[in-house]
């Protein structure tokens, strides 16, 4: 079966991306304006509202104001602490805000309209200095210099960063994703389709996520630049459902909760900029994983579906970059525990031929061979095994 059929395929079974709106038991209130959305370690979300507010979401809605001490409350980001820093484009200032929504201040002079902030892994801060059109860093002693600016920069609005340290930027006054290398150096990573109001970014599993606010959709960028719409059918309302057909108003600040996956952004509920009363809803989109595919078919008995499934993940260009050994190799030993042992060895065959130098997937092999008394073919595996891991204590205790 070819790729696009396979498709196809999963979503006449509804095997897609995923749209919820939260139920949160408090109103969001806001002025037609949206700010930024991020999302802590434990699962809270983080929604501000370009005014004065922000709020914290639990992972059932419950929903608590932080603070209303601010002045246009934009981009945020959390420290490896988890505190909140919280950018304040009217004021030019950034704020720290701990758990229980103390506010201190962090950078008062040197800012104008800053927007997205983000870490990288020794603390430094960047920040997208949005009317000056160049990016800031701010090193973990509260130095702040010029890291990144020119002719690539118009509105620098959202910003993330991958594991290597490299930073994505986008363009609000244009449909340009700005790539900055560790080393300062900037070049134009993608181009969005449509209108400009190109919002925030998140990174996860080797994708870019990002908001398109007067487009009302969410689009996705591989790591090759390539972008296509993830979510969002252009209406200007907040609706869920499979993610192409889902809507939302103005989507603007996009966080991740990087244990589940999931994906936060924030709606206006009213006329998007009109600076009249309004209110801010979150939607949820949650992102189809390889185990849902593959169950889908191991459910009904059917292995070669479950296998071509498998292929076609590894090779879509916007999935083929995600590590999916252990999250399968786990749904094997679920399969194993209701004994389902074809399965278990359907799933722990494409690991082994997916990760041929991976010690894991064979050992497993070797495992479920063991357990059904066929000894020679778990020996056979378990020296496969240790021909990727020598000297592993586990696989010798096997061999042994």
């Amino acid at each position: 079966m070819l790729f696009g059929q396979i498709l196809q395929a999963q979503e006449k079974a509804n095997l897609t991306d995923q749209v919820t709106v939260l139920a949160t038991d408090l109103p969001l209130t806001a002025r037609s304006q949206l700010g930024g959305v991020t999302v802590d370690r434990l699962g809270f979300v983080y929604v501000a509202n370009f005014h004065d507010a922000v709020w914290k979401i639990g992972p059932k809605g419950e929903t608590k104001l932080l603070t209303d001490g601010l002045y246009g409350s934009s981009g945020n980001a959390i420290d490896a602490k988890g505190n909140l820093y919280q950018a304040n484009y009217f004021s030019h200032t950034i704020v720290r805000i701990d758990r229980f929504g103390q506010i201190s201040s962090f950078i008062e002079d040197g800012l104008s309209g800053p927007v997205g902030l983000v870490f990288d892994s020794d603390q430094n801060l960047y920040i997208c200095n949005f009317n000056q059109n160049n990016i800031l860093k701010v090193s973990s002693d509260k130095q702040m210099s010029v890291f990144a600016s020119g002719v690539h920069f118009n509105g620098p609005n959202g910003i993330t960063i991958d594991p290597d340290g490299n930073l994505y930027v986008a363009n609000f006054n244009t449909n340009d994703v700005i790539k900055i290398t560790p080393e300062g150096e900037s070049s134009v990573f993608a181009t969005l389709p449509g209108v400009d109001g190109t919002a925030h970014a998140v990174y996860f599993n080797d994708r870019l996520f990002v908001t398109k606010i007067k487009s009302n959709r969410v689009y996705q960028i591989n790591k090759a630049g390539e972008a296509k719409l993830l979510a969002g059918n252009g209406q200007t309302t907040i609706q869920g459902g499979p993610a192409l057909e889902a809507s939302f108003s103005a989507p603007n600040g996009i966080g991740v909760d990087n244990l589940s996956g999931e994906l936060y952004v924030n709606n206006v509920k009213g006329q998007w900029s009109s600076r009249k009363a309004s209110t801010i809803e979150v939607s949820k989109i949650k992102l189809l994983t390889i185990t849902e595919i593959l169950s889908h078919h191991l459910d009904q008995n059917d292995q070669q579906g479950a296998q071509q499934a498998y292929q076609a993940y590894r090779a879509d260009p916007f999935t083929e970059g995600e590590d999916i050994a252990l999250a399968v190799g786990s749904l094997g030993w679920q399969y194993m525990s209701k004994r389902n042992v074809q399965a278990a060895l359907t799933l722990f065959t494409l690991n082994s031929e997916g990760y041929p130098d991976r010690w894991q997937p064979f050992f497993n092999l070797g495992e479920v061979y063991k357990i059904i008394g066929q000894a020679e073919k778990a020996k056979t595996y378990y020296e496969q095994a240790l021909s990727n891991s020598p000297g592993n204590k586990r696989i010798l205790a096997r061999l042994k």
